[in-house]
């Protein structure tokens, strides 16, 4: 990796060599400037990564140098030092010249430290995120815009709160033998207790019960004299029993000639409240991040040439989980026009968060996200607003997608089945007159010639022949000019009572085990009974020639919630359908039966589609196949065209 940037800027030799020093073993390119306009001329020459500038030097002060080094580079961090506080000038320096934070004389270098890698970490992700999109860009801007509001709102109560201690004095207290002996003023202030109650309440009461094992080790430990580090940070309880927390710098001292500590006492409650909200913030922008680019990721794939919905699907259930708080233990799942995709990981648990997907305010699937254990805290929640906005903006994605892919699917086919269709009609045409005379002359020979037993054979062949000939035809005329719909009401339940009973004439009953689970009180739709039966026999037919030893078929009826379709599937337990076939399976003249015409299911499909339905069939390779028809409750028919 190569090495960053860093120009230091000040006009006290003491502090830039203070400051190289600390930096000199991190990894770091140094560079140094006493002023304003050299600082200027080192970034003209060489590519900087962070700029540390004094708001105070001559020549050119830090703030107009800040504003200069904007200019030539607006992507350089600019990271202010000053020993004058300022919240006004802070706000200006942060808000309208670009600034990354503003630091305080004295300086503690752990804090320098941890604000120059915060520095160049944001650097890095800035220099990344102009590769995104502009719409990208513009949101993480206000991301960045709004982590600088709560920086700037966290520093200005940084300096409050400095302010206020540097001009007071500390609370002091002297412990001993598990009594305060001494409390001045300050003390009594911040706990609330008077003078006289504060020495008479053993020390340890005074104590969160969590920290009090821990403070009485150390305060045994410091009588002892043993090497302990002087800085420790507790709870302290008020008179009003609230808690607060505390910094304490305790040294062995002694009183009344017996052993004992000194404690200065600092109240660090707004510290430590302001590190939980920064730390709250912080996770929530790189959550944020997260999830932004989850998005570009799937519209990236989404674009790629040739992507099927399946694949962007099982891209998208993949891509989300990244996107969590916890990706390491989250699973998700898409179901959509009843086909799973699914992560590796993927299993039902009450920690999730669901949406539907919809095409035309019509659920036709949901996209779930889950955890698979316990998370480890809830300090943002299950699901932050973020992830559930994120979780919607994908549904509601996948949903436009899978309609424009369908719209597609269905315009391409039907250019398809209009060119079949007029071939179609006219190669019918073109053969049904020599057909009849065909199959006329070979009736008439059969019926009225007295013909040798070779000859017999041979005329029963061509008047077989001419006869299957001519349903073929039938079927091609079936498809390319499919006839009205008879529209009447019809109880989807009597035809499937009907289509069952026909099934089973002359069907082994020890071969075919048939069940039938129809749902009662169904609503009845508008349509044609005959061509619907012709539907769901031909797909009872397939299912039985599907089924090569015993087997059994289900013929199933149902009304799913939330929709105004009713479901009739038809289902066996097959040697199913290679995934290779699958898309072809309504194609015209497509078929894997020895002398099938592969017009069935095409037939079926445009009989369904005259009733504003759908045909969808799901299979799996030696489990069998599903095939199920939707038909709405309530439509108007358009009839055959």
């Amino acid at each position: 990796m190569a090495k960053k940037s860093i120009l230091i800027a000040d006009d006290e030799p003491a502090i830039r060599k203070l400051l190289l020093r600390a930096l000199n073993n991190k990894n770091y390119r140094l560079f140094e400037a006493s002023n304003g306009k050299e600082a200027l001329a080192v970034v003209r020459k060489n590519p900087i990564d962070l700029a540390i500038l004094d708001i105070m030097m001559p020549d050119m002060d830090g703030v107009e140098a800040l504003k200069r080094i904007k200019e030539i580079d607006e992507t350089i961090e600019v990271l202010m030092l000053t020993g004058q506080p300022d919240a006004d000038l802070l706000k200006e320096i942060l808000f309208d010249f670009g600034a990354f934070d503003y630091l305080l004389k004295p300086f503690d270098f752990d804090e320098l430290a941890l604000l120059i890698r915060k520095c160049l970490k944001n650097r890095e992700e800035y220099q990344k995120r102009r590769l995104l999109k502009k719409e990208l860009e513009d949101q993480i801007r206000q991301l960045k815009r709004d982590f600088k509001v709560k920086t700037f709102e966290l520093r200005k109560s940084q300096i409050k709160y400095r302010n206020i201690v540097e001009s007071s004095t500390d609370p002091i207290v002297v412990s001993q033998d598990g009594y305060l002996k001494f409390a001045n003023s300050k003390a009594l202030e911040l706990t609330g207790y008077s003078g006289e109650e504060i020495l008479h309440i053993p020390f340890d009461e005074m104590l969160h019960p969590d920290d009090r094992a821990e403070v009485s080790e150390r305060f045994t430990n410091r009588i002892k004299g043993k090497d302990i580090p002087p800085l420790s940070t507790f709870r302290i309880m008020r008179k009003d029993g609230s808690f607060f927390w505390v910094e304490n710098n305790a040294s062995k001292s002694v009183w009344g000639d017996n052993p004992a500590v000194l404690n200065v006492i600092r109240d660090i409650s707004k510290r430590k409240e302001a590190e939980a909200q920064l730390r709250l913030q912080t996770r929530r922008l790189n959550e944020r991040v997260k999830e932004l680019s989850c998005l570009f990721d799937i519209s990236e794939f989404v674009e790629k040439q040739g992507v099927s919905e399946e694949e962007i699907c099982q891209e998208t259930v993949n891509l989300v989980v990244q996107a969590m708080q916890y990706p390491e233990i989250a699973c998700a799942r898409i179901i959509l026009h009843d086909q799973e995709f699914k992560t590796e990981n993927f299993r039902e648990t009450p920690l999730k968060f669901s949406e539907y997907i919809k095409i035309n305010h019509k659920h036709v699937g949901v996209l779930e996200v889950s955890y698979v254990e316990e998370i480890p805290d809830f300090e943002m929640g299950l699901f932050i607003d973020e992830e559930r906005k994120l979780i919607k903006m994908i549904v509601e994605r996948i949903g436009k997608i899978s309609e424009r892919i369908r719209t597609e699917a269905l315009m391409m086919r039907t250019e398809k089945l209009s060119s079949l269709s007029h071939l179609s009609a006219g190669l019918a045409h073109e053969l049904r007159n020599p057909l009849a005379v065909i199959s006329s002359c070979a009736q008439f020979c059969l019926e009225n010639v007295k013909l040798e037993h070779m000859v017999l054979e041979n005329f029963q062949v061509i008047y077989r022949s001419s006869q299957r000939a001519s349903n073929l035809i039938g079927k091609l005329l079936a498809f390319a000019k499919p006839d009205h719909l008879e529209q009447k009401e019809v109880d989807i339940n009597e035809v499937l009572v009907d289509v069952l009973r026909m099934a089973k004439l002359g069907k082994d009953p020890a071969h075919i085990n048939f069940v039938r689970h129809l749902r009662k009180g169904l609503p009845k739709i508008v349509g044609d009974k005959e061509k619907l039966g012709q539907v769901f026999l031909n797909l009872v037919e397939n299912a039985i020639q599907a089924i090569s030893g015993k087997g059994k078929i289900t013929l199933k009826s149902q009304l799913p919630a939330a929709d105004d379709m009713l479901e009739v599937s038809v289902s066996d337990n097959g040697q199913g359908i290679p995934e290779d076939y699958r898309n072809k399976i309504f194609d015209p003249f497509f078929t894997t039966k020895d002398g099938g015409t592969g017009l069935g299911l095409s037939i079926c499909n445009s009989i369904v589609e005259q009733h504003r339905g759908i045909i969808h069939i799901s299979s799996s390779e030696d489990k069998g196949t599903r095939i199920s028809v939707r038909l709405p409750v309530i439509q108007e028919m358009t009839g055959g065209t």
